[in-house]
């Protein structure tokens, strides 16, 4: 049985928690260390972005400063995914390790079936999507929940975790929001352009079970369905004084990257 480093974080900010997961994958990068599971939520909501999209382009602006959103670039690819309501997960290791298999889809696939499989602990009659797509026009500027990439999860043929994955220097970051609530649909509302609404395409925990969810549950259930998967135990991952002061300078650079265009300033 092999070990993972687990890290069950609070609520942070939007530029807290990327920041924190890109230290942990140069963590890994420089150390050579087991995989990691980080489990996190944000606060305030936030809204993150692939990281090739120029937010100018796809969102409106005006309306994410006017409702006090952060506002921050994911490390990992794909497109803007409102953060609220719901709950995150990384998974960080090396290429072909731990369980992983030997290619990125292997990874992929290996990791939402640990996914699927924590939901259906909790009454969710989750699965694994063979891919559908949203509208060709949609583009890069629609929201990551329009359509589901294969191996993405889904309940009732709506997607209900939106994941993205990048690997740099054998390793790579994979993030995913589990729906816990229907909030996240609200991302329409901060993008340009005119777009239906997500209610037919998405669907939340909460939803399938008929009933409130405590994020405390799915944290749990995801806890135990990553051990039994991939047959490994955890270790509390601790970070030092001196690991937490450099994420908290990453963390007001990454807060800084869009302050001028909603008209904020940022503490040093």
């Amino acid at each position: 049985m092999a070990n993972w480093f687990l890290l069950d974080d609070g609520a942070a900010s939007g530029a807290t928690n990327m920041a924190r997961d890109e230290f942990l994958l140069r963590l890994v990068m420089a150390g050579g260390g087991p995989p990691i599971l980080r489990i996190y939520q944000f606060y305030p909501p936030a809204i993150t972005i692939g990281y090739h999209q120029d937010p100018r382009k796809v969102l409106d602006m005006e309306a994410v400063g006017r409702d006090h959103l952060d506002l921050v670039r994911r490390f990992t690819g794909g497109r803007a995914l409102l953060h609220a309501g719901e709950l995150t997960y990384c998974v960080i290791g090396p290429e072909g390790a731990g369980g992983f298999g030997s290619s990125l889809r292997g990874a992929y696939l290996a990791i939402s079936r640990a996914v699927v499989e924590g939901l259906r602990r909790i009454g969710v009659d989750a699965r694994i999507s063979a891919g559908y797509a949203g509208n060709r026009e949609e583009g890069l500027a629609s929201p990551c929940l329009v359509s589901a990439s294969r191996y993405e999860v889904t309940a009732g043929a709506r997607k209900i975790v939106g994941s993205a994955q990048r690997r740099t220097g054998g390793n790579f970051l994979q993030h995913g929001s589990i729906l816990l609530h229907a909030a996240s649909g609200a991302i329409v509302e901060y993008l340009r352009g005119e777009w239906e609404s997500l209610e037919e395409r998405i669907t939340s925990v909460s939803r399938e079970i008929g009933r409130d969810i405590r994020a405390g549950e799915v944290r749990y259930a995801l806890r135990e369905a990553f051990a039994e998967r991939f047959n490994v135990t955890f270790e509390p991952l601790e970070l030092s004084e001196e690991m937490e002061e450099e994420i908290a300078r990453r963390s007001r650079e990454k807060a800084g990257e869009f302050a001028s265009l909603l008209g904020r300033e940022v503490s040093c």
